[in-house]
């Protein structure tokens, strides 16, 4: 999906989509220039075929009136059948006959020859061969006449027939005293004037019969009957295109009106569009040059714009990721070289502030650590002074300083805000020193007990971490009257974390926490109460030092009485700021 959106896989996509149409558009006015040529050629060439197929129907057309004159008008003819074969006036008749048929040959010079025939006596008259007709034809001729039955089609219209080898057209007439008339024209003699007129150019002129059969030669004959008869066709349009041993062929046809035929004229197509042989050639090689042109496109842009294009978006993802040290490199382009010194600046000034925003976040945390700090004690001090003031009063002068040298330590510690961390020894130091002072304030009620471990007195944790629960448990201890409160605080590793840690437990024998306060400490939502705000101070301090990796648990003890867990990581060297 995102090498779909690239710039990249975008400009290909517009090149494809404006070269397509192009390339289609050249194939659209190629195939429209061919259609124009074929239909000009065939209009032509059907122009041409007309007129040789009305001149042969004409010479068709007078043969036809010969024989149906000669057959009913001619004396010699219908006198035939009136003799006996061995008369002589059957003789006579017969030479009669002979020489009409050879004058009347005169007058046809495309007809190869006339003749007659009578049925009764199967005697077969023709006229002499002057027109190099052999005599094996006459034989068969006179073989044809007398198989010839009443639904011959000689006796209606010309049809082929083949004598010796050779194709023929021939019409027959009968009269009423079955006496035949005919005569036969060669194929050829027919096909001259037109194919003398077609022999200077690539066109080839063939006459097929209506079975499909293949009267006239040519150099480009179908080789089967099937493409033959695909020649006719049943289109009713004057040409169409035909493959002929995989080469395509123009063919125009024209019927007689005469005969049973077809002039058909075939045109290579090669020959035929010889003059567009440029123009599909610029056609066939258009999508080889659209390639080419959009690898140098891209090959052109790559450095112009893809590459800088490429170089910025990887130098934002850089930036992104927090890599502010990275630059792009400079551009050979104006447009660019502007946008890639823009970045850079923009760059150095996102890491200058960036260091800004962190040194000035960092004063902020120590501003309002020392803040939360000094937020611990204002109350405890009026208190202090209060149990200092009755000491005093009732003359007990040595616990005074007692008290008054605890209270001097108390407020010495408190007071070192400049201190980050301090050691685990002094923070237990001196939350012993304020129980101290709790214990002289209520001495019948208040004891305490503090267990840590000796190997982690050099661990460093924040100042005054554990007062406030030590404050709040002393708060809620006033509750229970019935025996003595006892406040419990131990330091040990933390046998639940993997990689070392401190576990500090403030625990006492009191009432334990509620319900609703334990949900309220597990939600965190006791930072906005300020019954709690030392509890909630602690809290931000640990996450402002420790983020995560600390923790801080409530819970209540299985006899009675609450505890504070405080899981904390190991630490012998204080964080350097900045």
């Amino acid at each position: 999906m995102k090498r779909q959106r690239s710039l990249s896989a975008k400009l290909v996509v517009a090149f494809i989509a404006v070269a397509i149409p192009f390339l289609l558009f050249l194939v659209y006015i190629n195939r429209y220039a061919m259609d124009v040529v074929r239909t000009q050629v065939a209009e032509s060439q059907l122009s041409l075929l007309r007129m040789h197929a009305n001149d042969m129907d004409g010479t068709l057309t007078q043969v036809d009136h010969y024989l149906l004159s000669s057959a009913f008008q001619h004396a010699g003819i219908t006198s035939l059948m009136l003799n006996a074969p061995d008369s002589d006036e059957y003789t006579l008749t017969r030479i009669q006959v002979l020489n009409q048929l050879n004058r009347d040959l005169v007058h046809y010079n495309r007809v190869g020859m006339l003749f007659a025939y009578a049925a009764l006596n199967e005697d077969l008259m023709t006229s002499e061969p002057n027109r190099n007709v052999p005599k094996a034809i006459r034989e068969q001729l006179a073989e044809t006449m007398r198989t010839l039955n009443a639904h011959d089609a000689y006796l209606q219209t010309w049809s082929a027939i083949t004598f010796n080898g050779e194709p023929w057209l021939m019409r027959v007439e009968k009269n009423d005293f079955n006496v035949y008339t005919g005569a036969l024209i060669r194929v050829a003699t027919l096909m001259e004037p037109i194919r003398s007129v077609m022999a200077e150019g690539s066109a080839q002129v063939l006459l097929l019969n209506d079975s499909g059969e293949l009267l006239s030669s040519g150099l480009a004959d179908p080789p089967s009957t099937e493409e033959r008869l695909r020649l006719l066709g049943g289109s009713d349009k004057p040409y169409e295109t035909i493959a002929f041993d995989r080469e395509e062929m123009l063919v125009v046809t024209n019927a007689s009106q005469q005969s049973d035929t077809r002039l058909v004229v075939l045109i290579p197509e090669s020959q035929l569009l010889k003059r567009l042989v440029t123009f599909q050639t610029i056609i066939k090689l258009a999508p080889l040059a659209a390639a080419l042109l959009l690898l140098l496109l891209l090959f052109f842009l790559r450095g112009v714009v893809l590459k800088p294009t490429a170089q910025l978006v990887r130098g934002m993802r850089r930036i992104k990721d927090g890599d502010l040290i990275y630059r792009l490199e400079p551009s050979a382009s104006k447009e660019f070289g502007l946008i890639t010194d823009n970045f850079n600046a923009m760059a150095s000034e996102i890491k200058d502030l960036k260091i800004h925003v962190y040194e000035e976040q960092l004063r902020l945390n120590k501003a309002e650590i020392k803040q939360l700090q000094l937020q611990i004690h204002p109350h405890f001090l009026l208190n202090s002074l209060n149990v200092v003031f009755h000491l005093v009063e009732s003359r007990e002068t040595k616990l005074a300083q007692r008290m008054i040298r605890y209270i001097m330590n108390y407020f010495r510690f408190v007071t070192r805000t400049s201190v980050p961390f301090v050691r685990l020894e002094e923070e237990i130091e001196h939350i012993s020193t304020y129980l101290e002072i709790q214990k002289m304030r209520f001495p019948n009620f208040l004891d305490f007990e503090i267990a840590a471990d000796g190997d982690l007195k050099d661990y460093l944790l924040p100042p005054v971490l554990f007062q406030p629960f030590v404050e709040n448990a002393i708060i809620h201890g006033f509750r229970i009257r019935n025996q003595r409160f006892v406040i419990r605080i131990s330091a040990e590793k933390d046998p639940e974390s993997p990689d070392g840690g401190l576990v500090i437990r403030i625990a006492d024998n009191g009432t334990g926490f509620t319900e609703e306060q334990l949900e309220k400490f597990g939600s965190a939502s006791f930072k906005q109460d300020h019954e709690h705000l030392g509890i909630g101070n602690v809290y931000d301090r640990l996450r402002m030092n420790y983020g995560e990796r600390a923790k801080l648990l409530f819970d209540n003890l299985p006899d009675g009485g609450a505890e504070v867990a405080l899981r904390l990581p190991l630490q012998t060297v204080a964080p350097t700021s900045g």
